[in-house]
């Protein structure tokens, strides 16, 4: 009787975790249709009367395809260490108050609420050459007209694009890295506290290394987003060079149908890279939770 009771709780409990994991599986199984439908597409000749692999061999052969490949790469690299270096100010200002800790999670899950365009828009207006900041610069005296102001928006550095990263991105990592300031590692630091450690030596020898796999998890998804995104690049980015995605959208737009390979073969690429950050991601995840199982025992 106990034994089958024990199976039908287990049965429930069962279906109730497939329940709680079941929009997650089917968003991750549209995303792996998206990328067999590119994958068949990219294969096809411009016609679609048969299969080759040309489209990725001409891939590296592009100088254009090239650069903005470099091009993503750096974006979505520069966003995530500012975003990575802004949480972890954040967090290590925070960790140990209470009632700062609850006002910074509210402003983070509030950023986070601000859609990319929203926010891409913003920083048009304000980093602009005829925007915000230009204005209080000519007002202020610092410039005679907005062609003064440094380029910001459309320029070769993509600064408006990696601050806009920055300003979405780092509310993430920090809840991301609250969530793993658990009260042992807040135990941790009374206890080093109580050696006479200073707050830069709590930072560094306890919060930051018990905390590192969580900023790594976080990163990943970070650069992974960053790197595959459209519309901030899309809206805040030079013409040329263009960022990967916005030049896989281009090509896809494109009249001529030779194209139409090249395009799904990038959006290919994209998936990829997106999938191997993702699985390191979940990777670092599970071992992130198999050291929380342990500690708690």
């Amino acid at each position: 009787m106990e034994a089958a009771r024990a199976d039908g709780l287990m049965t429930t409990h069962r279906a109730r975790g497939l329940l709680l994991v079941l929009p997650a599986l089917t968003v991750v199984a549209l995303a792996c249709c998206g990328l067999a439908l590119a994958v068949r597409g990219s294969l096809a000749d411009g016609l679609g009367a048969g299969w080759s692999p040309a489209a990725y061999a001409g891939l590296l052969d592009d100088p254009v395809l090239v650069g903005s490949l470099l091009l993503s790469l750096k974006i979505a690299a520069a966003g995530t260490a500012g975003s990575a270096v802004l949480a972890l100010a954040v967090v290590g200002a925070v960790s140990t108050a209470r009632r700062s800790r609850g006002v910074v999670e509210a402003v983070a899950r509030a950023t986070l609420a601000v859609p990319h365009a929203l926010a891409a828009a913003a920083f048009a207006l304000l980093l602009a050459g005829s925007g915000l900041l230009s204005r209080l610069a000519r007002a202020a005296g610092w410039t005679d007209e907005p062609a003064d102001f440094p380029a910001l928006v459309a320029g070769e550095g993509q600064i408006a694009i990696v601050l806009s990263y920055v300003w979405k991105e780092a509310p993430f990592i920090v809840l991301m890295l609250l969530a793993a300031h658990t009260p042992a590692v807040r135990d941790l630091e009374t206890a080093v506290r109580t050696l006479g450690a200073g707050r830069w030596q709590r930072l560094r020898h306890v919060t930051w290394p018990l905390l590192a796999a969580a900023l790594l998890e976080a990163c990943l998804l970070v650069f992974a987003f960053t790197f595959a995104a459209y519309e901030i690049p899309a809206l805040l980015g030079a013409t040329a060079p263009r960022a990967l995605p916005v030049e896989a959208v281009e090509l896809y737009r494109s009249v001529a149908l030779e194209d139409r390979p090249r395009a799904l073969a990038l959006a290919v690429v994209i998936g990829a890279v997106v999938a191997l950050a993702a699985l390191a991601a979940a990777v670092i995840s599970r071992r992130l939770l198999r050291a929380r199982v342990g500690a708690g025992r």
